[in-house]
């Protein structure tokens, strides 16, 4: 899965960019289905991805964008769209967003919930270089 994030000028940003980085790059590690993801901001600005295709993540943050506005007064917590060739998992927490694809058969709770650690982590600055999960 390659890496197509975008870097901005901000040292803040781009120190939180590749600690999103790292928080995809365990969760690839933890999700061997995993096919795409991508963390968006507050704002829904990219924060990193991982994908093989460079459309992939305007997709994704169309698809976030569509959800949040479905939601209606409700706030967007998570969802789950299960397609016979595969998943999409959709998670807010810490103010962050993680969308992700995976193959189909995945263990949807155990995904949702790796997703939801992640981003947690990724909210309180506590990232590490490896998956905890088993990863070497």
């Amino acid at each position: 899965m390659a890496d197509v994030s975008t870097e901005t000028g901000d040292p803040g940003e781009n120190s939180l960019a590749a600690a999103a980085d790292r928080v995809l790059d365990n969760l690839a590690e933890l999700e061997p289905e995993l096919v795409g993801a991508a963390i968006f901001g507050p704002e829904g600005e990219r924060i990193a991805v991982k994908a093989d295709s460079e459309r992939w993540p305007s997709v994704a943050a169309e698809l976030l964008a569509a959800l949040e506005a479905g939601s209606g007064d409700e706030d967007l917590d998570s969802a789950h769209v299960a397609r016979a060739d595969g998943e999409v998992f959709v998670v807010k927490e810490s103010g962050l967003s993680l969308v992700a694809v995976t193959g189909r058969f995945v263990l949807a709770s155990l995904t949702s919930y790796d997703m939801r650690m992640a981003l947690r982590d990724l909210g309180r600055g506590k990232t590490t270089g490896r998956a905890e999960n088993g990863g070497d």
